[in-house]
């Protein structure tokens, strides 16, 4: 099993070797430092990639997948059995901000708030990354 350490520089590498241009994203950002200052991380646990718009407050973590809006969702990458990015490329008007879903193995389904154009790619491989380092297989539905 890795660190939570190995994890976040394999997976903070990943992301910068598949993005462009992360000064120009608007609400995504890779996480440089161990600690969130929004969200309540576990022992050990380590912040990778958020977004930060005006309706919410998500963290891709070491760990899990954390949102704040009116209320917080959670999700384990270990719990996690199906995910959908959406299907926003190639959209001539597309928002800002988009939803990814996942659906966790006892068949919950959890909305995401996901930054649209070049942001999406790094939000993608790092949820990808982590599932990949974890030995996780999940499927992806549309």
């Amino acid at each position: 099993m890795k660190t939570d350490t190995s994890i976040k520089n394999i997976v903070s590498a990943a992301i910068y070797r598949k993005v462009m241009n992360p000064e120009e994203w608007i609400y995504s950002k890779i996480h440089i430092g161990n600690q969130s200052v929004t969200f309540d991380l576990e022992d050990g646990e380590l912040p990778i990639f958020e977004i930060n718009s005006p309706n919410a407050k998500t963290i891709i973590t070491t760990r899990r997948i954390i949102e704040t809006e009116n209320e917080v969702q959670i999700i384990y990458f270990e719990d996690i059995k199906n995910i959908n990015y959406g299907n926003f490329k190639g959209k001539i008007d597309k928002p800002e901000l988009s939803v990814f879903s996942i659906v966790d193995v006892s068949g919950r389904r959890y909305d995401f708030q996901m930054e649209t154009g070049k942001a999406s790619i790094g939000l993608i491989n790092a949820v990808s990354k982590v599932l990949q380092l974890e030995g996780l297989k999940i499927e992806k539905f549309f």
